[in-house]
This record gives structure tokens, sequence and C-alpha cells, in this order.
């Protein structure tokens, strides 16, 4: 492999990797052998607390002609689409995946040969929060790809594996602490950091150098609520329980004092809900709405993790797939079959005022100053119907690319409601009412 090209910028690296993949596209053309170019710019070094920004991140590959042919049999039509991979952090033994998705733009074909796609991606700014070395390494992607001129089609996607014997580090980065802040003689001690960052959802793992002290949580109970922009409706779920609840102190040695923030964790799961409203403004339409984990096939189970400020304020990234089924309109049923998902994980960036041992309510706020905590997009809807492609109906209907839809979250930790062997969440007092999120 060819050595790296020099830095563009200062403390700036260009960075290249080549992984071999076998795709398995659809017959004729079958399985092919591709090779996959992963590139960006990528600082060398970066402070710790600071975001890790990968700049002009690309991943090119030759498309063979045998299944460019299949795919867009008329050479004019052209190809797009995306492909979607995992960047997975990796420093010291902890490790995160990055879900990173790239889009492919319309591509002419030429009339022979094969052809060269060039997907990018704008992923978030990552966030390194101890020092070390940080790594990147490159996993299989899924790639589908459609005729550029179907804007109603879906492309079917395919799913590649990595030949073995490979490396996969796509960049390496330093992370060093910042410098230390010591008051002079004449100044006050600098006043604590306020209230919550901005959101950070891919962050990287901190290695934990402290103490923990974890406390295992009493009978959590919760609701959730999420009003939908575009259907004006609001979707509330059953009470639920949060499962292997637990509040975690890290303490600092060597005077042992805790670090700010601690972490409330656990896992939910939601029931179905049976939600009305007036599609398009005028059409009653009725149907089953659940939230589920990014891997609802083999899972039920939400993570719940959050950040507690300050004992005082909790803030969490959330993610979700939303399905729809048993939908009705104007009550003639309505088959979407067993499948039909957003495209993507509705992505949640919640905050609120909480305590450990008492619950608290956290939810989006249209008036926030940080975007990120402003709402959620609703993505487009996939795989709906099965005797008619129904997912743009379901799109049209319900789906934003902004974050204008609000969403709220009711913990209450009833301590004395909870049996040691057998907690029944139905024995314990309701949830205090609380309005629907704006």
């Amino acid at each position: 492999m060819p050595a790296a090209p020099p830095p563009s910028s200062a403390g700036e690296q260009q960075v290249s990797k080549d992984i071999t993949l076998d795709c398995p596209f659809a017959a004729p053309a079958g399985s092919q052998q591709i090779t996959l170019t992963v590139s960006a710019a990528v600082p060398a070094t970066v402070q710790v607390g600071s975001g890790l920004k990968f700049r002009s991140l690309a991943a090119s590959f030759l498309l063979p002609h045998a299944v460019a042919a299949q795919l867009a049999p008329t050479a004019a039509d052209g190809i797009r689409g995306g492909l979607t991979l995992d960047l997975t952090a990796h420093q010291g033994d902890k490790h995160s995946a990055i879900p990173t998705p790239f889009t492919v733009a319309a591509t002419p074909l030429p009339e022979t040969g094969d052809v060269k796609l060039t997907a990018t991606a704008d992923l978030p700014e990552q966030a390194i929060t101890v020092p070390g070395k940080v790594s990147f390494d490159i996993g299989a992607p899924t790639i589908a790809l459609k005729p550029a001129a179907d804007a109603a089609a879906e492309a079917t996607p395919v799913a590649c594996t990595l030949l073995p014997d490979q490396t996969t580090t796509l960049a390496s980065v330093l992370a060093t602490q910042p410098p230390a802040n010591i008051p002079g003689p004449s100044k006050p001690d600098p006043s604590p950091p306020p209230a919550p960052p901005a959101a950070e959802p891919n962050a990287v793992s901190p290695q934990d150098d402290g103490f923990p002290l974890v406390t295992p949580l009493n009978y959590v109970q919760v609701t959730a609520t999420s009003s939908i922009y575009r259907l004006g409706a609001t979707v509330a779920s059953s009470r639920t329980a949060i499962l292997n609840g637990s509040w975690t102190l890290i303490l600092d040695p060597p005077d042992y004092i805790p670090r700010d923030p601690s972490t409330i964790s656990g896992v939910v799961g939601f029931r179905p809900v049976t939600a009305t409203f007036l599609g398009f403004g005028f059409v009653p339409v009725s149907a089953t709405v659940e939230f589920l984990p990014v891997d609802y096939r083999n899972s039920k189970l939400i993570d719940l993790t959050g950040q507690l400020w300050g004992g005082v304020r909790l803030t969490t990234h959330v993610q979700v797939m939303a399905r729809m089924s048993n939908a009705e309109v104007n009550g003639v049923p309505l088959d979407l079959g067993p499948d039909c998902v957003t495209a993507k994980p509705v992505s949640l960036n919640l905050s609120g005022k909480y305590n450990a041992t008492t619950g608290g309510i956290i939810s989006t706020d249209p008036n926030s100053p940080d975007p990120d905590y402003r709402g959620f997009a609703l993505p487009p809807f996939v795989h709906c119907g099965t005797a008619e492609p129904l997912s743009p109906l379901l799109t049209g209907m319900a789906s934003t690319t902004t974050n204008v839809n609000q969403a709220k979250v009711v913990n209450v930790n009833f301590s004395e409601c909870a049996s040691n062997k057998f907690p029944d969440h139905t024995k314990c007092k309701p949830i205090p009412d609380t309005p629907p999120p704006s």
C-alpha cells in the first residue's frame, strides 16, 4: 500500500484505507469481490473534552459492470444509493461502534467497463473524554444501490463481508490533556462548569481510572409520550419499568471525591399502543405504534443510559426504531406487513431535572439553546405494504427532516413499592399526571 500523503494543514493528517470485500449481489451477477477505499482528513492530536471531526469522509469502489448492468439496464439511468458501515473507536480496552451512513450521488454509467462510485458522509464530531491513543477501524459495509431515475424504488441492501487476514485501522489520533488552569494568587478559583454539554451521541467511552460505586435502583416506573408534528398526534405509552436500573458514581483518589457527571443506566421495553390521527390533516387513520431498540429483530429492550450532572440534571441520547402495523384508513384495513419501520433510528436527545433516588422528567425543549435538544426528526418509513408499496404514503404523512417533533419520558423511583423477590409494578401508585410534550 502506498504511503499516506502528507498532512493537508497544520495538525491534520490525510488517512486512507483499502479493505477487500465479498459482496453477495443478486443473480445473475452473483457474489463479487470489491475493494473499498475509505479516506478522510482527521487531526493528528485532539485535546480531551474537544470534538474530533472527520472531514472529507468518503468511500469509493469500482462496481463491476455485470452488477451495474442488472441494476440499471439503461446506462443513461445511472445509479444512486448509499452504504452504511461502522467506524469502531478503540481506546485501551474500551471500544464504541459509530454507525456511519454514506450517500452515493447519481452517477452515470459508462457504456462498457466497471463504474467508479464515490459515497460521502458527514459524521458528527466525536467526543474524546480521556487522554491516550484512539484508533478507528472500518467495518464491513451494507451497500444499497438502485437506478438513479427510479424515485419510488427501494434499493435492496447487500451485506458485504471482510475477506480474512486484513488490517482495518483507518486512523489513529492522540488525545492530550488540556493545559492546566491554575488560578493566580489574586484570582479566585474558577467557577465549576455549568450544566450539561451539547449532545454527544457517539462519545468514546472513558476508562474507569477511579473507584466505581454502583447503587442498584429500586423499582423505577416509566411513561413516555411523543408528539408527531405532521400528524398533530401524541403517542402515549402504557407505564412500564426500568430493568437493571443502577446509579454509578466514580470516586477519584486520593480523596475519593465523586466525579461529575455520574451515570444512570438501565433498559426498558414499551408495549405497542394504538394511535389515531388525521392523515394529511383530514383522513382518519389508526395504527399500532411501537418504539423498539435499533437491534429490534433480536431484542425488545431499549438502553436508557444517561449522565447526571451535579446530581440534579440528566441528559441522555436514545436511539429507537419506530414500527407501524395494523393500520386502518377511514375504517379500511391497510396491510403494512410485519416490518414497516423507519429507514434509520430515531435519534433522541433528552434532558431535565432529575434525582437519582426519586426520579424526574426528561424531555426535548423547542426553546433549548442547544438545537440538538429542541426535538427530533422522524425518518422516512421503509418495507411498508404487502400487496402494494405503502412506504411513500406513511413517509408523506408523518416523516420530518428537522427536529420539530417532541418527546417526554417520566421516571419515578418507587422505593417502597419494590419487593426483594417479586417486584410488581401493577401494585405501585401511578405516575403523577404530567402535560404532554410541547
